[in-house]
């Protein structure tokens, strides 16, 4: 089987396959023809759409370098006149009847014919000796057979066979691509029908621990999540939100200061804490003081004493008034 297949691109080095019969492969500025033996074979998969023509795909451009030739896919409708994508760095130098895959662009376009850059490809390239020799960059159009480049129909297939690429942050992504889960992350895969179509879906779900069976689709799970874990959150001070990075500030003022100890926050007044009572005026001023209520108290013993001889004085009067 593989000495036929060897042979089938052996004989197709000496033919316009495959292009169609009609394709005269001449660039568009006259200078270069499309060598037969570039391309031996080639095969795309497009989208299974009933308004993609197969006939309506061909070779828009080629580069060729001294070390790398690129074949450009084009699609012939004024609402896709980018290139679809390129089978890109031919080595010049390849082994007979190498095989190149090819690589679809971003979509240039928003409308139905945006599936179009998510097709997949294959080309064979024969013996790229003869393309060396002009090298360059040369396009083609398909407005005419001399300047055509037309694919052989039976070359186009419908139906993607596989996943050509894989978009993260507007980065395209090809070959071998892996899809692992991460903490607390699970993938889910199932596969149902659509319109004939078998459909596989991989399905994200997030939990807060692993092993969890509730799926965070919503700030509302979310927060139920946290609430029945952890208790109800602080959201507000009396009335006052936090802060963008979700924090309340604890400021003191005047004499008041604010400090941290192991769990919680000390706030203290030191100007209200005796701290000069080791000053010597103010030893001499609490000796004055006493020595103050020393005499005060001398002077209320001598007032009462004295207090008393008066009264006895007055009794001793009214005796001798009463006897004269």
């Amino acid at each position: 089987m593989s000495q036929v297949l060897k042979e089938f691109s052996d004989q197709n080095l000496h033919r316009v396959f495959p292009l169609t019969d009609e394709s005269g492969s001449l660039d568009l500025t006259g200078s270069f023809t499309l060598p037969t033996s570039l391309i031996t074979d080639i095969y795309l998969c497009i989208p299974h759409l009933p308004y993609i023509d197969p006939e309506k795909f061909y070779v828009s451009n080629v580069t060729i370098r001294r070390m790398f030739i690129d074949v450009y896919i084009g699609y012939d409708d004024p609402q896709t006149p980018l290139p679809l994508g390129v089978f890109k760095n031919i080595e010049t130098s390849a082994a007979l009847h190498s095989k190149y895959e090819f690589v679809p662009f971003e979509s240039q376009t928003q409308d139905a014919y945006a599936p179009l850059f998510h097709m997949s490809g294959q080309v064979t390239i024969g013996d790229p000796a003869e393309s060396v020799k002009s090298l360059g960059s040369w396009n083609f159009s398909p407005i005419d057979n001399e300047h055509a480049t037309r694919i052989s129909p039976v070359r186009v297939g419908r139906g993607l066979l596989n996943v050509q690429y894989i978009s993260v942050n507007n980065r395209l992504f090809t070959g071998n691509v892996k899809l692992q889960e991460g903490e607390n992350v699970s993938l889910d895969v199932s596969s149902h029908t659509v319109d004939g179509v078998l459909e596989t879906v991989i399905t994200v779900n997030a939990s807060l621990t692993a092993g969890s069976s509730l799926q965070l689709g919503s700030d509302e799970d979310i927060l139920t999540e946290l609430v029945e874990r952890f208790g109800v959150p602080i959201r507000t001070i009396n009335g006052l939100l936090p802060d963008a990075d979700r924090n309340f500030s604890i400021i003191g003022e005047d004499c008041t200061t604010i400090e941290q100890n192991d769990n919680g926050v000390v706030i203290s007044n030191p100007c209200a804490t005796p701290c000069c009572d080791q000053d010597p005026n103010i030893s001499n001023l609490l000796e004055s003081i006493s020595n103050m209520n020393l005499r005060y108290a001398q002077l209320e013993s001598y007032y009462r004493a004295a207090s008393a001889n008066i009264v006895s004085l007055q009794n001793k009067l009214l005796v001798l008034g009463s006897e004269v």
